[in-house]
């Protein structure tokens, strides 16, 4: 029986903004990559395949004696394409392709069975032009367009192309980011908060003469970051659910683990009327529909925010859009499939720079926080969700602190 096989490549943002065939990734998003790499076993639906190495088999062992909805993943260090049903990447890109066969750009030299599971040349194309920030930008004026939603949203960014339209919108706002069109998370940022200076414009003309334009908008006071997460699957659209989670300087840091319905009463009950926000949901799914999906197939998530203004609670309903997994769909998915639905908890990503520190931390509070398992279901402790060893950097872990009653 063929299989879907899912691969981890989490420089996939980067691999878009240097729109290079023979894209190397610098070491810390390649070391990233390799620490993380098996973070699919918990997103993939059992029966999947995880491109992998068959080191790990013994740590994807003990996790299925702990969660029988893994029993049937496996790990593959190789590919047999021919027993492949599709290929589920982090997301799409050019550079990506050329690693699962280095005949890619030469549609003439892939194997029949790989070739009809990868996007061509004119798909990749498209997928990169939507990644654009200025998608997001056409969304909210997309939701700006709907009667019912008009007053209740932020000015819309500017796509900039050339110095004096940077300057000219810092005049305009005070306080002032410029955001590459493609760039990793947190990366491609330019905070101006006490006016503009020769070391912005610098940053904003090289950013135009790599990618042609930035992104103006205006910094907003935030008080909660959260995403809708959708999935697209032969051009129809569905809603995953909420992300709630926490950025630091534009970086991404943790998840909140809980039931999407308390997520959504937690937005509704203290920042944003139900109405505004399912509403903002529904034209969502339609924009997606008819800009996205014909053109793509995968997770895609929204980010958004509350913020205030003068005094009252605002929602800025489409900051980027992400076309591709997200750690918020993971932790999404995740609580979904592995969390009893009475705790709580939450999904962080940690970086340790010195060798070892890792696997001391991760031997702590393995001792500290006991893990404990009812069904398949985590009711408290402490889990990595990646193969942690001496060597490792980066970890991914979840902490269910509250146990049900």
């Amino acid at each position: 029986m063929k299989h879907a096989l899912y691969f981890f490549n989490p420089e996939h943002d980067l691999a878009l903004a240097n729109n290079d065939l023979n894209f190397n990734a610098p070491a810390p998003a390649r070391q990233l990559a390799s620490d993380l790499l098996l973070i699919p076993v918990w997103f993939a639906p059992d029966g999947s395949g995880v491109a992998g190495s068959g080191e790990s088999n013994e740590w994807l062992q003990s996790m299925q004696m702990l969660f029988p909805q893994l029993s049937n993943t496996k790990i593959y260090g190789s590919a047999d394409f021919k027993a492949v049903s599709s290929i589920v990447p982090w997301g799409w890109d050019a550079a990506l392709c050329k690693q699962i066969s280095p005949g890619t750009g030469d549609s003439k030299t892939l194997d029949e069975p790989l070739k009809t599971l990868l996007p061509n040349e004119l798909q990749l194309k498209k997928i990169r032009d939507l990644s654009h920030r200025r998608t997001a930008i056409r969304a909210l004026q997309y939701l700006h367009a709907q009667t019912s939603l008009r007053g209740f949203l932020p000015h819309q960014g500017q796509e900039i192309s050339n110095i004096e339209m940077a300057k000219d919108f810092s005049v305009t706002h005070a306080q002032t980011i410029f955001k590459a069109p493609w760039s990793g998370s947190g990366k491609g940022l330019s905070w101006v908060r006490n006016g503009l200076t020769d070391s912005h414009l610098g940053w904003c003309r090289n950013i135009i003469a790599k990618q042609g334009s930035v992104i103006g908008e205006p910094i907003y006071p935030v008080v909660q970051d959260f995403a809708m997460e959708f999935s697209c699957t032969h051009t129809k659209v569905s809603f995953v659910g909420y992300s709630l989670f926490e950025t630091e300087k534009g970086i991404y840091r943790s998840n909140l683990l809980m039931r999407d319905d308390a997520i959504f009463e937690q937005l509704t009950g203290k920042f944003i009327p139900p109405e505004l926000l399912l509403s903002v949901q529904n034209h969502l799914l339609q924009f997606i529909e008819t800009e996205i999906a014909p053109h793509y197939t995968g997770m895609l998530g929204v980010d958004m925010f509350v913020y205030t203004e003068n005094g009252k609670f605002k929602l800025h309903p489409c900051v980027e859009i992400n076309l591709r997994m997200t750690m918020g769909c993971v932790a999404r998915i995740f609580y979904d499939r592995f969390v009893h639905p009475e705790a709580k908890g939450h999904f962080y990503v940690d970086h340790y720079p010195a060798a070892g520190q890792l696997w001391n931390d991760h031997l702590q509070r393995k001792a500290q926080l006991p893990l404990s398992v009812e069904n398949g279901k985590i009711t408290a402790g402490y889990l990595a969700l990646t193969d942690v060893r001496s060597s490792s950097h980066y970890r991914i872990r979840v902490e269910i602190l509250y146990d049900y009653p």
